[in-house]
């Protein structure tokens, strides 16, 4: 066992007095220096490596030079009763004080929780779901679980990384599953379980020197992490049927931009409806997550029927826990946790969301809460975990219904209104009943607010300025300061599908509000005199946004982007199954959601492009509705689209795909008993009949369309499947591109589609070198600069090759015929052949 050898010198000659041999220590010395040298050798190889791996990629290195220079994360001062204080001890101690207070939970009244449960609690659920949650833990869901940690994360007070997990796994699982499975049979959780180290991460826009603006994240152990993913899944599962689809937050197939769209739809209607008079509260809740009370979570649970295996597994972890503050990288002195769900368990968003949900089941189900009416449907909130906002008609009585049912469940909840951060937008109210709301409710009216990342004002005409625009001037300055870094052409474009192209495809999936392109034009301006650095492009702008592997570098097209997302929001129109959303946003259409995007019944009712999002959404449609759909398409309702329309949709409309036959070559529509249970009447079959002759005309599609097997049918990767689709049709002008016409004229032979296919795809990929692979891709596209180009462009007489100066100096010549340069390639062809061994022609 080698010892750490850098003693003091003193030390040696005390360990040589005590029958240690000096000379045996300086030996051992000597090795322990060598042994480090090796490794430090190692570790700069190794350095080097990644180095030229991972330079101009998308990844940490490039992440890490384009991070702007931000202050470390120490708190240098603290304000605590009105005094600045700024001794280190002290701010530990005020941290500690803080969150020993927020934690500590006061006298709990369980009788009146579970009455209070009976009465207001969550419905069961059904037999099936409570045997998904008590089932055994198998190995395979560990495997999964531990799969899926993410490397690079901070581990817990154990300090056992992922990374450990995942290299001994084959030993882990075993032991790990029957510990789980005996805390689901009702014993106790290992004590390290209720241990976490807490860091502080300081909120955005906030000062700093306030001990409330300091979110608390948990860095917990591994194998907690594990258990509790485990739990988490099988609850995600359950949660999907039981929590009402107004909440959005951490469940599959819910996405917050159907809330943004739920309330740029309802200020679109509150804009026309000037007699509506309404309010839009954003509500914020002091410290959400780590005020929920436990018994009540618990309670709540129990009342679900979740089945005692559950209720076991999460009573071993939310009880009794502990954790340490990291201030300024000083762990203080433990404090205990009485209450609130940890941020940083992978369980404790969906047991928020449970606890929540029976407040919104209060504010949905309470007569007095008025919510802005569309027919029969009422629209009241929108939820993404606690960014909660209510859209609320008869405002003042509304408001106070609201305040009172959020004070009754944070009673019993731990759920706490924050007023002074609480925002308030209203629509349609005079100065007086401005005043009058405010000073009744306690609310403030603002102008502008912020919520789920997007910034919304009473009028949607502001959206573009206040997002897009705020967005794109941050994004041009980027680009000013990391166009002064030392980037390679595909390094500057790693940049763009890195940083900017994340920010952008932010707002296209959120604020689908767009009707004209000429931002678009000016986005790719600053995009191409970043990666150009301000000099002429030397490769067409289709070339660089094409997919790499027909011969792109696939720099992002933030258009093609932008339409991708649109489809998604079209998709709702397509399918016709989301009716809240179809109803809000369709609230005067005169015809079928059908009728507008394949009869063109916007010519006769021009009114339906008076709405934001519908002109944007249709504007994308009309430029690919002949690339997507050539003929009738079978996802069209001929039933829907030459209906009446009426203030709410029906939920089922049966579609061409399930009324039509086929009766040899011939399609035909299904008979008057096949589609009895379909249609109303006798008179409503010779509707859709007369229909469908009209349709015949130009053919129906009964194959599935790209537009089906791309966007309706999957459930995932949408926006990804209709931008390859898009970005396929808009480079395909770019197939056989000039640079490969060029090369067969230069070598005086047809080079087949296959061998340039087989190029992009094996050829330039020979490296994992950024660095290599730019310097192919330049020379396939005839990058550099020759004599015949220089002699035009600047009108030189000279255009002879630089080095024989003699023949014409083309690009082929330059690098393959002067004989200086065949000379060149002759010795290293014949080097190559001494070091292979090999004869290669």
């Amino acid at each position: 066992m080698l010892l750490d050898f850098e003693l003091h010198p003193r030390l040696l000659v005390l360990l040589a007095r005590n029958d240690w041999s000096l000379r045996e220590i300086k030996y051992y010395q000597t090795q322990y220096m060598e042994l480090m040298n090796q490794e430090i050798e190692w570790k700069i190889k190794q350095m080097r490596q990644r180095t030229f791996e991972s330079a101009d990629k998308c990844g940490k290195l490039l992440s890490w030079q384009l991070k702007k220079r931000q202050k470390l994360n120490t708190v240098t001062s603290l304000e605590m009763d009105g005094k600045i204080i700024h001794k280190p001890n002290e701010i530990g101690n005020c941290f500690q004080s803080f969150f020993r207070k927020l934690y500590a939970q006061g006298p709990v009244d369980e009788q009146e929780i579970e009455e209070f449960i009976k009465k207001y609690g969550l419905p069961k659920i059904s037999d099936q779901s409570k045997m998904i949650l008590n089932e055994k833990i198998t190995g395979q869901e560990i495997e999964g679980a531990i799969q899926n940690m993410q490397l690079g994360k901070s581990p817990g007070p154990d300090g056992l990384t992922a990374r450990y997990y995942k290299a001994l796994k084959e030993w882990i699982i075993q032991p790990l599953k029957e510990v789980c499975n005996e805390i689901l049979e009702g014993k106790k959780a290992h004590e390290s379980w209720k241990e976490a180290f807490i860091s502080l991460i300081p909120k955005t826009e906030t000062e700093k020197n306030q001990v409330k603006n300091y979110r608390p994240i948990s860095l917990l152990n591994v194998d907690y992490k594990i258990f509790a993913d485990i739990l988490a899944k099988r609850l995600k599962r359950v949660l999907i049927g039981e929590i009402h689809k107004d909440q959005t937050g951490f469940l599959p197939g819910r996405h917050m931009s159907d809330n943004v769209r739920n309330i740029i739809d309802i200020l679109e209607l509150l804009e026309v409806n000037i007699n509506r008079k309404a309010v839009l509260i954003f509500v914020d809740a002091e410290k959400a997550f780590d005020n929920i009370c436990w018994t009540f979570m618990k309670k709540n649970l129990q009342g679900m029927g979740v089945g005692q295996g559950f209720e076991n597994g999460i009573g071993a972890i939310y009880s009794k826990q502990k954790a340490k503050l990291i201030v300024n990288n000083v762990v203080t002195e433990e404090i205990p946790i009485e209450k609130g769900t940890r941020q940083g368990c992978p369980i404790s968003p969906l047991l928020f969301i449970t606890v929540l949900e029976v407040l919104l089941n209060m504010i949905r189900g309470d007569q007095l809460v008025k919510g802005v009416q569309v027919g029969a449907r009422n629209y009241k909130l929108r939820a993404f975990a606690d960014d909660l906002v209510l859209t609320l008609q008869q405002p003042d009585t509304s408001t106070k219904r609201v305040l009172e049912l959020i004070e009754i469940f944070g009673q019993v909840a731990g759920f706490k209104l924050n007023k002074q951060k609480t925002k308030v937008l209203e629509k349609n109210l005079t100065m007086a009943e401005k005043e009058k709301f405010q000073s009744e409710t306690g609310l403030v009216i603002t102008k502008k607010v912020k919520y789920l990342g997007v910034n919304l004002t009473s009028k949607n005409v502001n959206l573009f300025k206040d997002n897009y625009d705020k967005c794109w001037t941050e994004v041009k300055k980027d680009l000013e300061i990391w166009s002064r870094l030392r980037l390679s052409l595909l390094g500057r474009i790693a940049v763009i599908k890195m940083n900017v192209l994340p920010r952008m495809l932010f707002l296209f999936q959120t604020l689908q509000i767009l009707d004209k392109m000429d931002c678009f034009k000016r986005w790719q301006k600053d995009i191409s005199k970043f990666v150009w650095q301000g000099k002429k492009p030397r490769i067409n702008f289709k070339i660089l946004t094409d997919a790499k592997d027909r011969g792109g570098f696939a720099l992002p097209d933030l258009r093609l982007y932008y339409e991708s997302a649109a489809f998604c929001w079209l998709k709702q129109w397509l399918l016709l199954e989301n009716t809240d959303i179809l109803d809000l946003e369709g609230y005067d259409n005169r015809f079928g959601w059908h009728a507008y995007i394949w009869y063109d019944k916007v010519k006769i009712h021009k009114g339906f492009k008076n709405h934001i999002v519908r002109k944007a959404l249709y504007n994308v449609w009309i430029r690919y509705k002949d690339l997507l759909e050539s003929k009738t398409p079978r996802w069209l309702s001929p039933m829907e689209a030459k209906e009446t329309k009426k203030l709410n949709m029906e939920s089922k409309w049966p579609k061409y795909c399930e009324i039509l036959e086929q009766d040899g070559e011939r399609v035909k529509l299904q008979s008057y008993d096949k589609l009895k249970s379909k249609v109303r009447d006798w008179l409503h079959y010779l509707q859709i009949n007369e229909v469908f002759k009209q349709d015949r005309k130009i053919g129906f599609q009964m194959e599935r369309s790209k537009l089906e097997t791309e966007l309706l049918e999957p459930n995932t990767k949408n926006l990804s499947r209709m931008y390859n689709l898009l970005l396929k049709w808009n480079t395909q002008d770019e197939t056989v591109k000039s640079a490969m016409i060029k090369w067969a004229q230069d070598i005086g032979h047809d080079i087949m589609f296959d061998d340039w296919e087989r190029l992009w795809n094996t050829g330039v990929r020979f490296t994992a070198c950024n660095a290599l692979r730019e310097n192919i891709m330049k020379m396939i596209y005839r990058w550099y600069m020759t004599p015949v180009k220089l002699a035009k462009i600047y009108h030189l007489p000279n255009n002879k090759c630089w080095k024989c100066n003699e023949t014409e100096g083309t690009f082929y010549h330059l690098w393959w015929t002067c004989p200086k340069i065949k000379a060149y390639w002759e010795m290293i062809y014949n080097e190559i052949k001494k070091v292979l061994k090999w004869t290669f022609f």
